[in-house]
């Protein structure tokens, strides 16, 4: 959702609210906002715009805060959450107001509260006032000693806050006290509009019957304690103690109540309390009695809580309409919230507790048989899991027949696989199809991915077939069988040859000429490319064929306003040039931009797969980690793509060119030049945190994925790079930071390609390409590349392939798929992590290259890479395309690290700082505590997601 509020001096404030759907990983569009009502009041330093009513949003939903200021002068700004603040850098939107956006993805209860933007311009100040009311359901219930002896306080928490009622389930026999304080089976329950939990207050009933063990209670470092014995015996008398770890327990720590009867006897309960645990409250308590046997129980204090799933199924076959749930175990504290994700929605997950309150069942039945990939994500206060299961429905094989140049070729989509027959049929109408053909034919079947069955095929080649008969194919699996006829003609079995024949001589001089005149051995092709549809061919996605849409003038740029520098890059169809461009972003402002031109001499073809590469470019849109498009000239001459201009050149090169001056921390640097950067780098540190401090989720996700933290975005989602307040040209260094921030931003730009529906098909560091503020941007320029003399591209079959960069489903099969895009990122992570050397050194592009990659072979640990960097290379290249991590998860996993890195380094600076020499003129300023949002950081799990 998104509040906008508009300033200037005289004050007008609309404030609107925008909730974005779950996305998961793929984008999401945004539904309509609502009015929120802002009012004004003055006061008599500065004035204060407040929400007139608070902003919901459901738990681990996304909402966005953003404020427009329409204000002349330059301004600065800051976000207090509760008792911290994060810096935010606001940006320009096309009016020239300022922007200033707070963004919060995957929403947590913990976040809920009131945000506060304080702004600071040359002439007034003003405060916005945003209240984050995040609604779910109550949280687990917990009991309190009250102030005074008999009372129990139950505690809850939601929004909307939850009603409290309690439950007793004991009978109290005739003659017996009533008070309901004294029986075995004390429940409390926490109910609002969105759920009910209870909790079961923990007792030792010393008159139950030994055997059955106590299960364990567990609670965290700083909660608190409440658990009571309670013993009835004839005679008043007996005595109840509680002991810990065979000591007393100390007397302030517990309290007992006593109830008579009527014939004399006694319940008494004794309660252990306390008001925080720590650590050193963690062990065995005893309830002793002098007329009874003892019994103890074990209270186990955690550091943080957990979340460890018990079961490991991960693939499930189920006949249609066979009855069947999805079902997780697992075992957690504190309590988990939960949901269940299928094709981008998300469902509610209901919880079953067993008797130890710890583990958790959920079972998910609303799959509506649709095969594909389920995933279950729980997180609590200190952690998260998702659970990926992927559903195969069967089905028997549906049949397609259709002639061919090379025979009749029959088509089927089926779960499981289907087996071919082919039989001869005596006519064109008959039934009777017995003689069973079986020279002649082949097959091929590959697991279509997306949608969890096999595409299979058959072809019959015709050339020895008698003709005047029918043929019938048959696809046979265990659910069923389909089958499909088609008559054989005189033409069916000439027509190939005929027209090959006819065509032949023609085909001959072509190929001459072409090969004489352009010397050239395949027409130029984007490598970049848009899924339409899955189709029955070998590659698993039919492309969007942009030549047949229209082009949109308002890209058009005057060819005369650019002017023309230097050769970017060459190759066998084309070049890039540097240019000036005048105009192209605001009139009369020149902007440096790189223009993508065919060579002179170019058949229309190759300008056709120009045009429709532009075309394609305009319909994929802009991003910040993407080379994005500018214009276009294509009047008038020969067409012109014209980009933005990267001041750093290729990824590749560059990481080569920053070898000498690499150092793996800041600590180094700092050392080096005495100190005299850490200012500087405080500064940065605390921008650059709040950007990456709240983008640690997401199995996930995504799950995919996601986040669970808070994040600050400017008006284009991704603005943390320019945040910086040092460019290259100020510090010269390249870093491990560093390489970790290019290995984020390209998995983020291959995230939004992603949810484009666009595969890349040759994502290597030479193809991303670095400009100022160290910001990486995916490209494809292959027209601009030699590749006839580049020892990248390696002759297979009929074309040059970059083959030590691609998965082994394009290398053998020739199947272009997201997850094939994946494996490259893997080979890219190496590219940089080793700054910039050649994949698989050492090792030839051979016939044994091949066998190696066939079996799994996986290149050793690159020098500059950690063991967790080194296990997100790995899970990139999982033979199995489905155990590859989606960008999504790669995004999180790196957002993850990142922010690990960036506190890392500040803590060792602080040490450092604080060993400094006290009377130096360098000593860097102390630094304020609490300069980023709180981040519930819950991502730490993603990685060991992808690896089961």
């Amino acid at each position: 959702m998104v509040a906008v509020c508009p300033l200037g001096y005289l004050p007008m404030v609309h404030c609107t609210v925008h909730p974005h759907k779950h996305s998961w990983g793929i984008c999401s569009m945004p539904s309509i906002s609502e009015d929120l009502g802002c009012d004004l009041s003055s006061q008599s330093t500065e004035n204060v715009y407040e929400t007139a009513k608070s902003v919901e949003v459901d738990v681990f939903g996304d909402i966005e805060l953003k404020v427009i200021m329409n204000i002349s002068e330059t301004i600065s700004c800051l976000w207090v959450f509760r008792e911290n603040q994060a810096g935010c850098k606001p940006s320009l939107d096309s009016e020239n107001g300022y922007v200033v956006s707070l963004a919060f993805s995957k929403i947590k209860e913990t976040q809920a509260g009131k945000y506060t933007l304080a702004v600071q311009s040359e002439n007034r100040n003003y405060t916005i006032m945003f209240t984050v009311l995040v609604k779910s359901k109550p949280r687990k219930p917990y009991f309190v000693k009250g102030e005074n002896l008999g009372i129990i306080n139950c505690t809850s928490e939601g929004y909307p806050t939850p009603d409290i009622e309690w439950l007793f389930f004991q009978e109290v026999p005739r003659g017996y006290s009533a008070n309901k304080l004294f029986q075995t089976d004390i429940w409390c329950c926490a109910t609002n509009e969105l759920g009910r939990e209870c909790t079961k207050l923990y007792t030792i009933d010393l008159n139950e019957k030994l055997g059955e063990s106590l299960p364990e209670l567990l609670l965290k470092v700083g909660e608190p304690l409440l658990i009571r014995c309670r013993a009835f015996y004839q005679n008043y008398k007996f005595r109840l103690k509680w002991h810990f770890e065979n000591r007393e327990l100390q007397q302030e720590r517990w309290v007992e109540e006593t109830d008579y009867q009527q014939d004399s006897s006694m319940v008494r309960i004794l309660y252990a309390f306390a008001s925080s645990m720590g650590r050193s409250d963690n062990g065995h308590y005893t309830c002793s009695s002098t007329e009874h046997p003892n019994k103890t129980t074990l209270v186990t204090v955690l550091e943080k809580g957990f979340i460890n799933v018990t079961d490991s199924r991960e693939d499930f076959e189920i006949d249609l309409l066979e009855k069947f749930c999805f079902e997780i175990k697992l075992k957690a504290y504190p309590p988990i919230r939960c949901i269940w994700i299928f094709s981008q929605k998300s469902f509610p997950c209901e919880q079953r507790y067993n008797a130890d309150g710890y583990s958790i069942s959920s079972r998910f039945c609303d799959h509506k048989y649709q095969s594909g990939e389920y995933v279950f994500y729980a997180e609590n206060d200190d952690t998260y899991v998702n659970k990926t299961m992927m559903l195969y429905v069967k089905r028997k094989p549906e049949v397609t027949i259709q002639s061919t140049s090379k025979g009749i070729s029959c088509y089927s989509d089926s779960y499981p696989a289907p087996s071919w027959t082919w039989r001869k049929c005596p006519g064109p109408d008959s039934s009777n199809c017995t003689e069973e053909i079986t020279e002649g034919i082949w097959s091929d079947t590959h697991e279509r991915k997306t949608f969890g069955s096999w595409h299979s095929s058959s072809i019959l080649d015709i050339q020895d077939t008698v003709i005047g008969f029918s043929v019938e194919c048959c696809a046979n699996n265990s659910v069923g069988s389909s089958c499909a006829k088609r008559f054989i003609t005189q033409q069916d079995n000439v027509s190939f040859y005929a027209t090959a024949g006819f065509c032949l001589p023609f085909i001959a001089v072509l190929l001459i000429f072409i090969f004489h005149r352009y010397k050239k051995q395949f027409r130029y092709e984007s490598q970049m490319q848009m899924i339409q549809i899955v189709g029955p061919s070998d590659n698993e996605y039919i492309y969007i064929d942009f030549s047949e849409f229209e082009y949109d003038l308002k890209w058009e740029f005057p060819r005369e306003n650019l002017e023309f520098g230097q050769a970017l890059g060459s190759g066998a169809f084309g070049k890039v040039v540097n240019a000036t461009a005048y105009g192209i972003s605001k009139t009369g402002v020149s902007v440096q931009v790189a223009v993508k031109m065919l060579k002179e001499k170019s058949d229309p073809s190759e300008e056709e797969a120009l045009m429709s590469e532009l075309k394609m470019m305009t319909h994929i849109g802009s991003h910040e980690n993407i080379v994005n498009l500018l214009g276009a000239c294509t009047t008038s001459g020969p067409v012109y793509l014209i980009f933005e201009y990267c001041c750093y050149g290729d990824l590749l090169n560059y990481l080569r060119n920053k070898r000498e001056i690499f150092h793996r921390t800041w600590t180094d640097i700092f050392k080096q030049h005495n100190f005299s950067f850490y200012h500087n780098f405080h500064l940065d540190r605390n921008s650059r945190m709040d950007d990456f401090g709240g983008m640690q989720l997401r199995q996930d996700s995504d799950l995919t994925s996601g986040s669970n933290g808070i994040t600050l975005y400017s008006e284009e989602e991704i603005k943390y790079i320019n945040r910086r307040v040092y460019e290259e040209e100020d510090f010269n260094m390249l870093t491990f930071e560093d390489l970790l921030c290019f290995s984020y931003q390209v998995a983020k730009g291959m995230e939004f390609l992603e949810s484009k529906l666009c595969i890349h098909r040759d994502l290597a560091a030479r193809n991303v390409l670095v400009t100022c503020g160290k910001v990486v941007k995916i490209c494809d320029f292959g027209l601009a590349r030699d590749i006839m003399n580049d020892s990248n591209y390696v002759i297979r079959g009929n074309a040059r392939l970059p083959v030590k960069w691609m998965a082994p489903e394009s290398l053998f099969d020739r199947i272009y798929t997201i997850k094939s895009d994946v494996w490259s990122y893997g080979i890219l992570l190496w590219e940089i992590f080793s700054l910039g050397v050649n994949p698989y050194p050492g090792i030839q592009v051979d016939s044994n290259f091949y066998k190696l990659i066939q079996n799994g072979f996986k290149m050793d640990q690159p020098f500059y890479a950690t063991e967790e960097i080194y296990f997100v290379m790995q899970s990139c290249w999982a033979l199995d395309s489905r155990k590859r991590p989606s960008f999504s998860q790669l995004r999180s996993l790196l957002a993850r690290q990142l922010a690990d890195a960036e506190g890392a380094v500040y803590q060792n600076m602080e040490s450092n700082i604080s060993t400094y020499p006290s009377n130096s003129k360098t000593r860097p300023p102390v630094s304020r505590k609490n300069e980023r949002l709180p981040s519930t950081d819950a991502s730490q799990d993603e990685d060991s997601q992808i690896k089961k």
